[in-house]
């Protein structure tokens, strides 16, 4: 069912996220086996993720590529955190609620 709420574009890109994990979690020498272990699921999650199932949660897709050594929106903490906070910053001055019109999405770029 996730699969027909993603655009292609979404598809393709946790295809993506998902071999930059397996790349690098071989380039580490990492096993399937190690990553299950280490993010607490079971080898067959790890096989998803690599995969680009959209199925898998994303926090679990975060923690894959934090432990392989992929580095998300920031280096370090320092650097998130500043992030955090500009965002928090902007989303101050948004709107309380928006509405959008229920139109299909159109993703043929």
């Amino acid at each position: 069912m996730a699969d027909r709420v993603l655009s292609k574009l979404s598809r393709l890109a946790l295809k993506t996220f998902g071999a930059l994990i397996r790349a690098a979690r071989t380039e580490r020498g990492l096993s399937q086996s190690n990553l299950a272990e280490r993010l607490n699921v079971s080898r067959y999650s790890v096989i998803a993720i690599e995969k680009g199932d959209p199925k898998v949660a994303i926090g679990v897709f975060f923690e894959a590529a934090t432990i392989v050594g992929i580095p998300l929106l920031a280096d370090n903490a320092l650097e998130l955190q500043k992030s955090q906070r500009t965002l928090a910053s902007f989303n101050a001055v948004l709107p309380k609620r928006v509405r959008f019109k229920d139109e299909p999405t159109d993703d043929n770029f």
